[in-house]
């Protein structure tokens, strides 16, 4: 979060107003926000992993540091990003129009 103190944006810590509610049951808004927050802690998990992976492939060690410096370059945030975006087809069963 941005320090308000350095010129940045100071955000509220609590939400205000009700949940939105997107279906009739709540039980299934709950239930999507489950699964859309259990998604992206996976993702970020995998993201996490790869890190370790490719600083074990360039270096045979892995220091907390260099995890948490490391930057993918291009082709490496490509293929995180084609990850993700077949991880969220397959859990949220999107199609390709015309596709079985």
């Amino acid at each position: 979060m941005a320090d308000a103190g350095k010129g940045g944006v100071k955000l509220p810590r609590v939400s205000k107003g009700k949940r939105p509610r997107f279906f009739d049951d709540p039980a299934i808004d709950q239930m999507m926000t489950f699964m859309l927050e259990l998604m992206s802690e996976v993702t970020a998990l995998r993201e996490r992993t790869d890190t370790i992976e490719r600083l074990l492939d360039e270096r045979g060690f892995v220091a907390r540091a260099d995890i948490e410096a490391y930057r993918p370059d291009a082709a490496g945030e490509a293929e995180r990003s084609a990850w993700a975006q077949a991880f969220i087809q397959r859990v949220m069963r999107f199609h390709e129009p015309g596709a079985s």
